[in-house]
């Protein structure tokens, strides 16, 4: 039993004694002193210019016409074509008012249009009555005369004829005031029916009901919002740019609009005159062209433009980056030996390459396809085998 005993501690002595001996290498392995650890036939690749990026802009698509049906007449709702959602057709009626009280009106106006026409014919008879009917003497008797030279010497100074002009533009006025209420009754009439055409709500284009807010039933005042209408045709992009970035923006420019992993170019056609106090953005609005797959309603983002002032940066491809990084890294060549940087990124330029907004230089070298585990220190050997 001893004997089992003191080989047991032997082996143990053995294992330990191993055990130190690969940590007196470790530190000789951090400090690249092995040899044979030498990265060989490394790649190599010089780091190019690239365009800047501008700014990149949450906005949200919308339909390329919107059309907000409100109460023009007061009234209770009688009739709404349907929810939000609902597709409706042009010159439709998606929403109606009572218009009982209208109808009645227009019949009382239509029953003082006829008691107008009745007295603009009754004027016009009594004018021509009293036009053809003179009731004064007759000059050719010499009699009259003297009956009138009686008469202005007994003190009656009256005129026949002068009386009967007087009565002639007594009748024509008459006709004419009936022939102004005949028309004022024809107007009112005119009005109310643009008051019933009014309560009835007609879509202007082929579209769908964006938003709903009267029921059947309810009591509208002037003003008040019944129906949101968009139109079906291609949406537009509504982006809200800061100040600071819209010096550049031009009517008719192509911008690059991204959803669901894809891009469109968008022409860029209205720039709000004024910005908002509140939020100090200005309102623009981007034509997508057709059939884009882009719907109203979609969270869209918008590539701005880089400004001129904007310093160039560099791009590398993907494959240059570490492996296994929470932090964007690379390995600089720097006079043969490896040297960590840490990045900033921007945006996927295509191709397999990366814009980089930080952290390299152009014409700085780095290490392509990195082997897993390189990192800062080791010494790079070329091809030939020579020192890089």
């Amino acid at each position: 039993m001893l004997t089992q005993w003191r080989t047991f501690f032997r082996n143990v002595a053995k294992m330990t004694s191993r055990s130190f001996t690969v940590i007196r290498w470790l530190p000789m392995l951090a400090l690249g002193l092995v040899p044979t650890l030498a990265f060989a036939a490394p790649t190599l690749i010089e780091v190019h210019q690239a365009p800047a990026l501008g700014p990149v802009l949450g906005a949200r698509a919308i339909p390329g016409q919107v059309v907000v049906l409100r109460a023009q007449t007061g009234g209770r709702v009688q009739y709404v074509a349907g929810p939000a959602g609902t597709p409706v057709r042009g010159d439709e009626v998606v929403v109606a008012l009572d218009t009982a009280g209208l109808l009645a009106q227009r019949a009382q106006a239509e029953a003082a249009y006829a008691a107008a026409q009745v007295a603009v014919d009754n004027g016009y008879s009594q004018y021509q009555v009293q036009l053809y009917n003179y009731g004064g003497a007759n000059p050719w008797n010499p009699f009259a005369w003297f009956g009138q030279a009686f008469a202005a010497m007994m003190g009656n100074q009256q005129n026949p004829w002068a009386n009967y002009l007087a009565a002639l533009d007594n009748r024509r006025a008459a006709a004419l005031q009936a022939q102004a209420q005949l028309q004022s009754a024809a107007y009112r009439i005119r009005e109310i029916d643009a008051e019933i055409r009014n309560a009835y709500g007609v879509s202007p284009f082929y579209g769908v009901i964006l938003q709903k807010d009267v029921n059947p039933g309810d009591v509208v005042q002037p003003g008040q919002s019944l129906l949101v209408l968009g139109g079906a045709g291609p949406a537009q992009v509504l982006v809200q740019v800061p100040t600071s970035m819209s010096a550049g923006l031009r009517l008719g420019e192509a911008l690059e609009v991204a959803s669901n992993g894809r891009s469109v170019d968008a022409r860029v056609i209205q720039i709000a005159p004024q910005a908002d106090a509140q939020t100090h953005t200005i309102a623009v609005k981007l034509a997508l062209p057709p059939d884009t797959g882009i719907r109203a309603g979609d969270y869209v983002t918008v590539h701005l433009p880089a400004a001129r002032s904007t310093s160039l940066g560099v791009a590398i491809p993907k494959s240059a980056l570490l492996p296994g990084r929470s932090l964007p890294s690379v390995l600089v060549d720097v006079r043969g030996v490896t040297q960590l940087r840490v990045l900033r990124l921007g945006e996927p330029l295509g191709n397999g390459m990366v814009q980089v907004l930080s952290g390299l230089r152009p014409g700085e070298i780095v290490v392509n396809d990195p082997p897993a585990g390189i990192g800062s220190g080791y010494r790079l050997r070329t091809a030939s085998g020579a020192d890089a």
